[in-house]
């Protein structure tokens, strides 16, 4: 991400009404372009459904169908977010070009998980009065909630964040916990936007109004909303633990880039003071460096060599 574009937010509500509403021109004019693939999407749905084609393997294939535009959508989200200036239609391709390839791949994982889920939650419906079910469901909806958090934080971070999947996976999971307050306010968001939806559709009367307000709802903001307040509740615990250090170590990196050969020299050449404080504490304790999560006892070791070499 750009170095230089990240401000100093304490993203509070008037900062996410206010980023919405100062682009709500250009963030409609994204969410148009997000809903072609959708329209595409449903209209496939609804000739296989005519052709006798109607269970839940195909109707989710939509996950991985959309993930490349999701890509597009989150990007724009991240660009509002950050005060970043939003050129729609560029913008959506740019976060397409650059970003399908993680999203395709967290959409197959996401794929196989709501099918899962799905499959699991019908079996409850039956079985709730049993005590060992009841349990077991306790534990299937905190997975669901956890899973939902992680993919919150995987998806902001995948568009912001120069990282290696692997380590965005593992960064994300570390920020379940970390970015929980930020989480919980997407969900409240979630269900506030359902509610007001829900309303609307109790005081239509018929079915052809119902669909009707579902689709202007859906053409004119609501996949855009739903990626702009996850990336928005995302972005203060992802500035303070990933991007910060990440942009902090991009700089020291510019700074000595001619003298660093490998990996593990990239670790040598951060300053050595910053390494040392990091080194404070609990030896297996996970600490982030460079927008990666690693041991303390990782950077000790780094360290006790690198003054070996220095000697």
């Amino acid at each position: 991400m750009e170095k230089n574009k990240v401000k100093n937010k304490k993203f509070t509500l008037s900062d996410f009404l206010g980023g919405y509403f100062e682009n709500i021109g250009k963030i409609t004019l994204a969410n148009i372009l997000f809903c072609i693939p959708l329209a595409l999407y449903i209209a496939i749905i609804l000739l296989l459904g005519n052709l006798g084609v109607n269970n839940i393997f195909v109707s989710f294939l939509g996950i991985p169908f959309l993930s490349p535009f999701f890509a597009g959508l989150f990007y724009v989200s991240r660009k509002i977010t950050m005060d970043e200036g939003l050129r729609p239609l560029k913008d959506f391709l740019k976060g397409i070009k650059e970003n399908w390839l993680y999203f395709l791949i967290d959409s197959i994982i996401v794929y196989i998980v709501v099918i899962g889920l799905v499959i699991t939650f019908s079996f409850y419906r039956t079985g709730l009065s049993d005590s060992m079910i009841t349990a077991s469901f306790v534990m299937t909806v905190f997975f669901t909630l956890f899973f939902f958090f992680f993919e919150n934080s995987l998806l902001t971070m995948t568009v912001t964040v120069d990282l290696k999947f692997g380590d965005i996976v593992k960064n994300s999971v570390l920020l379940v916990l970390k970015g929980l307050g930020g989480h919980i306010k997407t969900v409240l968001s979630f269900a506030f936007m359902s509610i007001i939806i829900y309303s609307l559709f109790m005081f239509a009367g018929n079915i052809y109004l119902v669909a009707a307000i579902l689709s202007l709802i859906t053409l004119l903001f609501l996949p855009v909303m739903c990626s702009y307040i996850i990336v928005f509740n995302s972005s203060k615990t992802l500035k303070k633990y990933i991007i910060d250090p990440f942009i902090e170590e991009q700089v020291n990196q510019d700074k000595t880039s001619e003298n660093v050969n490998s990996a593990e020299d990239e670790l040598y050449y951060t300053d050595i003071e910053k390494l040392e404080a990091l080194a404070k504490g609990d030896e297996n304790e996970f600490v982030f460096l460079n927008g990666k999560m690693i041991k303390r006892k990782a950077i000790m070791n780094m360290i006790d060599k690198y003054k070996s070499q220095e000697e």
